[in-house]
């Protein structure tokens, strides 16, 4: 009952148009019906790197993957990045609104959970979030990547691993770097963790943003070294190339 009188006196709002907003209208989202059609899904895409593409054959590969295979084995992309999906992500990382982790975790869980009844997709063995450097993290108070996995985890019903990979070298940020910058930035910077060593055959890979894919790529390259058998990708925004 007071919990009824408080969202009367004290309604929530949305965060991109500040209009009240009810549990019955957004599924306990601090997002209305209209912002969230705003943001742009990925409706098409390339198999491989998650790359928006404008073909209609579910297995498509781009030009790029044609030409150069990847280590992953797959990208889920969620959302194109473009605004307002960028302000919101920003919000998150830079401005301290770890709330809107929350909410970009639950929007995300909603579409990979409805992808992977629609195509039938195995689960895999093991959730694993891009990690940060502590510094990174002790800045920002938290990893992006990791809310993201703990609600996706937890809604999927599957095991969440936050020390399995690591990165114990604090490289520059990958924001400002081409695409042959990106890939040197990254070469090296993570590892695995010899005290939590485990037999999965099946990772996936969480991360909130994916670009060039430099990131996810060396991190699937090392988790293949390693002996693991399929290593997929699933990010919340997917930008383009150009």
């Amino acid at each position: 009952m007071l919990k009824r009188i408080l969202t009367i006196i004290y309604p929530r709002r949305c965060v991109l148009c500040r209009s009240a907003v009810t549990p019955a209208q957004t599924a306990e989202r601090d997002l209305c019906h209209a912002c969230e059609k705003d943001l742009s899904l990925v409706q098409q895409a390339c198999f491989q790197c998650g790359i928006a593409l404008t073909g209609t054959h579910e297995k498509q590969l781009c030009g790029q993957c044609l030409q150069t295979k990847p280590f992953y084995d797959q990208v889920i992309s969620i959302y194109h990045y473009q605004n307002p999906m960028i302000w919101l992500i920003q919000q998150m990382k830079f401005h301290n609104k770890i709330l809107y982790a929350h909410l970009l975790a639950q929007l995300m869980t909603k579409h990979l959970i409805e992808r992977q009844r629609k195509h039938q997709l195995p689960l895999p063995d093991v959730i694993i979030p891009v990690p940060l450097h502590y510094q990174r993290r002790f800045h920002r108070g938290f990893n992006q990547a990791e809310e993201l996995s703990k609600h996706i985890a937890k809604h999927l019903n599957c095991p969440l691993d936050t020390r399995f990979v690591q990165r114990p070298v604090n490289s520059a940020q990958q924001s400002g770097l081409d695409a042959k910058l990106r890939k040197k930035n990254v070469k090296g910077i993570f590892s695995l963790s010899r005290a939590q060593q485990k037999r999965y055959q099946h990772v996936a890979i969480v991360d909130d943003v994916m670009s060039t894919g430099s990131t996810v790529n060396e991190v699937a390259r090392l988790l293949k070294k390693n002996g693991i058998k399929k290593v997929d990708v699933w990010v919340l925004a997917r930008a383009s190339r150009d």
